[in-house]
């Protein structure tokens, strides 16, 4: 393992792959991305994949864990790229994938370009302010907490989308749906990510609650947290051995966000 130790690292790298991938499943997984990235270099996946490849960001399918959200994205939202939406994402970059001192929202930066009219919100409990890209406003503050949410809207009180990419714990996501969901534009959507990757510790730690993916599927306990619901829609991720499900809400209101 010592001597395969540095070509695991340099076949790991463009991908973001952990090292800790058992033996003989490394050449499948790393093959399989090379495979893909081939493609994306072809021409023959979406644009948003594609931007997600070139940010490094996982909701695409080039980097770990290729939880392959974009190639459902670009299909909800192909038909608004050109529109003056406002996009909020919740959780950024982790801290610990940071290089170095330097923070960086590869999610952001994709929204960014994907939507050349859009005005992009991030909010993360670290702080990124240092971060700098075009039409993006990053707050700091705790998905959980409705006062920092709150801070969010009072700028922005109409959101077009909502993505959930935050602590992953039913509690937070539900503190924000709640919130949140009063400030989506009619016709809005709002998505919470990886409703299968819930951290145990963390949620044993908050006030219990209803796994949010069993609440997804229960229109009459859903109705109690929020009203106006149209429609519920589980995607699972089309990447194989990406287990991750994210849950997705949709106003009722029939005209398209905007």
């Amino acid at each position: 393992m010592t001597v395969l130790h540095p070509i695991r690292r340099a076949f790991s790298m463009p991908f973001g792959l952990p090292l800790g991938i058992p033996g003989a499943a490394f050449p499948f997984v790393c093959g399989a991305a090379a495979i893909r990235l081939l493609k994306i270099r072809l021409g023959l996946y979406d644009d948003l994949s594609r931007l997600a490849s070139e940010y490094q960001t996982d909701k695409g399918v080039t980097t770990y864990p290729f939880h392959g959200y974009t190639r459902h994205y670009h299909e909800l939202f192909k038909g608004v790229r050109s529109k003056p939406i406002v996009i909020l994402e919740i959780g950024l970059k982790r801290k610990r994938d940071r290089a170095g001192s330097q923070a960086m929202c590869p999610s952001l930066q994709m929204w960014a370009d994907y939507f050349p009219h859009a005005q992009v919100l991030g909010l993360d409990l670290d702080d990124f302010s240092e971060v700098r890209l075009p039409r993006t406003k990053i707050f700091c503050g705790d998905q959980g907490n409705p006062e920092d949410l709150l801070r969010v809207v009072a700028d922005y009180p109409r959101l077009d989308f909502v993505i959930d990419d935050g602590s992953h714990a039913s509690f937070h996501q539900q503190v924000s749906l709640r919130t949140l969901w009063p400030y989506l534009a009619p016709g809005g959507i709002y998505i919470i990510e990886d409703l299968d990757v819930q951290p145990s510790r963390l949620e044993a730690a908050l006030p219990p609650c209803r796994k949010t993916r069993d609440l997804l599927r229960d229109p009459s306990s859903l109705s109690q947290i929020v009203d106006g619901v149209a429609e519920v829609r589980l995607f699972d991720s089309p990447i194989r051995g990406a287990r991750a499900t994210m849950g997705c809400l949709i106003k009722g209101a029939a005209e398209p966000a905007v």
